[in-house]
């Protein structure tokens, strides 16, 4: 018994061996598998082809590092994708969450750099393409919404600059752009920004090509106009002086149909017609230029004057349509035309009676005329004939009267003249040929009275001649105001008289320096130096103040010869009297000097003296 037993303790102690061993193999085996996978991790072709299943959470990590370090979209969402399918109890979730975490960062930082090149759509795009959960899902939403709204606000102003731009506020849109730079982007602060600022410079340089459209349409006129036409017409649409260019065509555009109701109002057809001939066929008025050389061609044949020519012009005015914006003036003078065809042909008659001349013809031509009715647009036309066929009768009337006066006025005699003068006056004032027989009515005065004067101032001139002044006076003045040698006349009794006054007052002056003292000497240097040396005396009283301004001299010179004090002080004073003009001044200025260095010795002589003034 005890032998079996031993027996089976030696059996189970065997069993216990083996099994130790076999599990001590198993599990070693395990181990040193499991370091071994650790330790060979798989390289890129095997990451390549790595099975999700199965792989283990280090060679996901390895693989999905290798693929993030492409650092493309793409890359980083498949290496997210390797790690966020793992449980979160897997003992390197926390591992996992870290390199998800700087993947979707770094998903974010290329989503910004397409931000950052003006991909606001494409940024956001890549932003939602990385994969949500409760950590980061708020995170992307406030970074789009964040990105939305720098958007936004550069839209907004990029919005401002360009409606100012519009306007042609260069300042204010430059002032309005430099808002961009303050905006958290670095597309709108940079690129944007810079875009803008060029924007703004090529703009305000488009709109100096309007500069000299806007100097034309100031200058008015149909040249002037069409010029700035020219001019804006070449801004293109994708300008931002488009709006401007447009502005000014319109306005030259009202300015050339102003133009155009004015020549047409007046019926000035020529001007009409080459206005429209100016007329661009790609402007917007080549239709209106179309109707206005359409009714220019019309006018034009109503001028001629004749029925016929009317029927033409109605017959071209109808042919307007009556979208056209001329229908209204077309219609009514279509209905002028129609009603003036009768008085066109009453006017055309009586043309054709003045032509043939002579008074009888042109009364005729006259009661022809007045048939027109008045309101018809040739009412003043035949009005403007019949006031010159009355004035060419009155000069027919007239001009054998006017040739009677000529007749009498070639006898060259004061009768002759006379009876030319009476038979021009036959012609009343209202007359063509008044103004022609005035004409000869003076010419034919002034030959009477240059026959009649002639003797008169002749004779008195040579009186004058002979200083007989006072008699060439009086017969200078026998020739009447208003004859023809009445301003002549007076002239040389100007000058007699002058002449007269110069001799009495020489001879005054002569008769006062006899007395030969200071004073008389004095009021005959003053007398003298009246007489102008113009005159016929005026050398010689130039002479006798010369003459009596020595005397002057050598009076006061025997008066300080004294060496009284009174005497020196009267001597000083005669002196001082002596004019300037005359050969005895410096010599007098001198003596003074040295009289009053005799008198005052501590006087300054060179203080200027004193000088008589002679002019009264």
């Amino acid at each position: 018994m005890n032998t079996k037993v031993a027996g089976n303790n030696w059996g189970w102690i065997v069993s216990w061996q083996f099994l130790s061993f076999v599990l001590a193999i198993s599990f070693g085996g395990i181990g040193f598998g499991a370091t071994k996978a650790l330790l060979n991790l798989p390289d890129r072709e095997s990451c390549n082809n790595i099975s999700v299943w199965f792989a283990s959470g280090t060679s996901r990590i390895y693989c999905a590092e290798l693929q993030a370090e492409k650092n493309t979209v793409e890359d980083l969402l498949g290496a997210i994708a390797l790690l966020n399918d793992l449980s979160e109890d897997h003992p390197l979730n926390h591992e996992f969450n870290r390199h998800i975490k700087e993947w979707s960062d770094s998903i974010l930082v290329l989503a910004e750099n397409n931000l950052n090149q003006g991909n606001l759509e494409s940024a956001i795009a890549i932003a939602r393409k990385i994969p949500q959960n409760a950590e980061n899902k708020d995170i992307i939403e406030d970074k789009i919404s964040k990105w939305r709204k720098v958007w936004s606000k550069g839209e907004e102003i990029e919005g401002e600059v360009k409606e100012q731009l519009k306007e042609a506020q260069w300042n204010k849109a430059f002032l309005t752009a430099v808002k961009l730079l303050n905006i958290d982007s670095e597309y709108w602060k940079d690129i944007r920004y810079r875009e803008m600022v060029n924007t703004i410079e090529l703009a305000k340089e488009e709109s100096t090509q309007l500069d000299d459209a806007y100097v034309s349409i100031r200058n008015k006129g149909i040249d002037s106009f069409l010029k700035t036409i020219e001019i804006a017409s070449k801004i293109s649409e994708s300008s931002y002086s488009y709006q401007q260019a447009q502005k000014l065509i319109a306005e030259a555009e009202e300015g050339i149909i102003e133009i155009a109701n004015g020549l047409l109002e007046r019926k000035n057809w020529s001007k009409l017609s080459s206005l429209a001939n100016q007329i661009s066929t790609t402007s917007q008025l080549n239709s209106q230029a179309l109707d206005w050389s359409s009714i220019a061609r019309a006018g034009k044949n109503v001028d001629l004057g004749t029925v016929s020519g009317v029927e033409l012009a109605i017959a071209e005015a109808e042919q307007i349509s009556s979208n056209s914006k001329v229908y209204v003036q077309a219609r009514q003078l279509i209905k002028n035309w129609s009603s003036q065809k009768e008085d066109i042909a009453y006017l055309a008659g009586a043309k054709n009676l003045a032509k043939a001349g002579g008074i009888a013809n042109l009364n005729a031509a006259i009661s022809k005329a007045q048939l027109v009715q008045q309101g018809n647009s040739i009412y003043t036309e035949a009005q403007q004939e019949i006031k010159s066929w009355r004035r060419e009768i009155k000069i027919i009337e007239d001009t054998p009267i006017l040739a009677q006066a000529r007749e009498f006025a070639r006898n060259n005699t004061i009768q002759g003249w006379q009876s030319a003068i009476n038979q021009a006056n036959q012609i009343s004032s209202n007359r063509p040929l008044y103004s022609e027989a005035r004409d000869s009515i003076r010419d034919w005065r002034n030959k009477i009275q240059t026959t009649q004067d002639r003797p008169i101032l002749q004779r008195a001139i040579a009186l004058g001649n002979r200083g007989q002044y006072q008699e060439a006076i009086n017969a200078a003045n026998g020739i009447g105001r208003g004859r023809t040698f009445y301003r002549e006349a007076q002239s040389n009794v100007r000058k007699w008289r002058a002449e007269s006054i110069a001799q009495q007052n020489l001879e005054t002056a002569y008769r006062i320096a006899d007395r030969n003292d200071e004073q008389s000497l004095l009021r005959a240097i003053s007398l003298a130096r009246r007489v102008p040396m113009s005159s016929s005396v005026g050398f010689q009283s130039r002479q006798a103040i010369d003459l009596w301004s020595e005397r002057m001299l050598n009076i006061a010179q025997k008066m300080a010869d004294t060496y009284s004090i009174p005497d020196l002080e009267k001597a000083i004073r005669i002196a001082e009297n002596i004019p300037r003009d005359n050969s005895a001044f410096t010599r007098s200025r001198n003596l003074i000097k040295q009289w009053k260095q005799q008198l005052y010795p501590s006087l300054n002589v060179d203080t200027p003296l004193q000088e008589t003034d002679f002019s009264n």
